[in-house]
C-alpha cells in the first residue's frame, strides 16, 4: 500500500504534539517554583535592607531584624508551595476531564436498567416491523424487517449481493445494531431487556472481520471456553479441517501466532477461526461467510462435518457459496436493507433462477 509515509507522518504529528504539550507544562510549573522562589528571595533581602539602617541608627535591634528576616521568609513559604499546587492543578483538571469524557460514554448495562437472565437461549427470533442503524444519531436506517421468525433448530441461509444487509441482520441478532422502532425478540423476549452475557454465552456469531491474537493456538482457541482440553480443541479443529496441518506444525498446539494471524493462509486463519466457534457450543450459530478462504476440498469436507455438529442448533449463515446452501432448509434473499424473499431452500432457488433466465436470455447474442 506503501502507507508508511502516512502513517509515520501523523505517528510523528502526535509525538510532538504530545512532546510539545509536556514541554509547555514543564516550563509552567518551573515558572511558577521560581517565581515562588524570587518572591521568597526578594522580601528577605527588603527586610534586610529596610532593617540594617535602622539598627545601624539604634532604631531596632539585631534580634528583631533576624526575626523579621524568618518571620517573611515563612510567610512567603506558602506561597512557593501554592505555585506548586496550582501547577499540579491544572495536570489533575486535565485527568479529570478526561475521566469525565470517558465515564459519560455508553455502557451496555447502565445501573438503572434491569436485566433479565436466561438460563438457555434456544434461538426463536422475531421480528416485527423492526428498524436498525448503527449506534449513532446522525446514521441512518440501516436495515428494516417487517415480519420474521426464525425457529428453534432451523438452519437458514441469508442471501443477496454486497451491501444488501446480510452482515448487518446477523449483527442485530445479537444486539449489535441500534433497534430504532418495531420489535426484536428472542425466546418470547425482547433482545434488549435479556442480559448480554446470557446472550454471548449461548449466541456465537463470526464475523468475516473475526482476527487471531498474538498468543499460541489454545490461547486463540480456548477464548471462550477456558476449561477445554486438547482432545475437546482438537475435535473442534478436526471438524473445521485444521487439524490435519496443526499436527505437521513442529510445535503442534504450542504454534505461536502472531497478531491478526500473520504468517498462516487465509484458510488456516478461518479454519482455526471456525474451531474457536465451535468449541464455546453455542445453541445458536450465525455466520458471515464461513468458508470464504477455504478450498473446495476443505469446504466440502467442513460441511459434511458441521452438518452433523448442528444437530439441534439454530443456524443463520450469510453466504455467496453454493456448496453452504447444502447446510440449510429455508432461505431468506435481502435487498438494500430489507427482506424481498423468505422460502423454502427449493423453491427460493428455483424462484432466483426463473428470475435469472430472462435476463440471461438478453445476455445472449443471437447465432449467425
Amino acid at each position: 500500500m506503501q502507507a508508511e509515509n502516512r502513517f509515520q507522518q501523523q505517528w510523528n504529528n502526535y509525538i510532538s504534539i504530545s512532546a510539545e504539550s509536556g514541554v509547555r507544562t514543564r516550563k509552567l510549573t518551573q515558572w511558577l517554583i521560581s517565581w515562588g522562589v524570587s518572591i521568597q528571595g526578594l522580601v528577605y533581602a527588603l527586610v534586610v535592607m529596610i532593617g540594617a539602617p535602622l539598627v545601624i541608627e539604634g532604631e531596632m535591634t539585631t534580634g528583631a531584624i533576624v526575626a523579621a528576616s524568618l518571620l517573611s521568609s515563612r510567610m512567603i513559604a506558602p506561597m512557593t508551595t501554592l505555585c506548586g499546587v496550582l501547577a499540579r492543578w491544572q495536570q489533575v483538571k486535565a485527568a479529570k476531564e478526561g475521566l469525565d469524557s470517558i465515564m459519560q460514554l455508553l455502557v451496555e448495562n447502565s445501573r438503572d436498567e434491569s436485566k433479565v437472565h436466561c438460563a438457555v437461549l434456544y434461538g426463536h427470533y422475531q421480528f416485527r416491523g423492526a428498524a436498525f442503524r448503527y449506534h449513532s444519531e446522525e446514521s441512518a436506517i440501516a436495515l428494516k424487517i417487517a415480519q420474521l421468525e426464525i425457529h428453534p433448530g432451523e438452519r437458514v441461509a441469508l442471501l443477496g449481493r454486497n451491501g444488501a444487509g446480510k452482515s448487518t441482520l446477523l449483527q442485530a441478532m445479537v444486539g449489535g445494531m441500534e433497534l430504532v422502532e418495531g420489535e426484536l425478540r428472542l425466546d418470547n423476549l425482547s433482545l434488549a431487556h435479556i442480559d448480554m452475557a446470557d446472550v454471548r454465552r449461548n449466541v456465537a456469531l463470526m464475523t468475516q472481520h473475526a482476527r487471531l491474537f498474538f498468543g499460541t493456538l489454545p490461547d486463540n482457541l480456548t477464548l471462550g471456553a477456558p476449561r477445554a482440553n486438547d482432545a475437546e480443541i482438537f475435535a473442534a479443529l478436526d471438524v473445521c479441517g485444521a487439524a490435519v496441518f496443526v499436527k505437521k506444525l513442529a510445535l503442534g498446539l504450542d504454534h505461536p501466532v502472531m497478531e491478526g494471524g500473520i504468517g498462516l493462509s487465509g484458510g488456516q486463519r478461518q479454519s482455526i477461526l471456525l474451531a474457536r466457534m465451535l468449541l464455546r457450543d453455542p445453541n445458536i450459530v450465525l455466520l458471515d461467510e464461513p468458508t470464504a478462504f477455504l478450498d473446495e476440498h476443505t469446504e466440502r469436507e467442513f460441511i459434511q462435518r458441521l452438518a452433523g455438529w448442528l444437530s439441534g442448533r439454530t443456524l443463520v449463515v450469510a453466504t455467496h457459496r453454493v456448496a453452504v446452501l447444502e447446510l440449510v432448509e429455508r432461505v431468506i434473499v435481502l435487498q438494500e436493507g430489507q427482506l424481498v424473499m423468505d422460502a423454502p431452500k427449493a423453491q427460493a432457488l428455483s424462484t432466483v433462477r426463473d428470475r435469472n433466465r430472462p435476463q440471461e436470455g438478453k445476455n445472449e447474442k443471437p447465432s449467425a
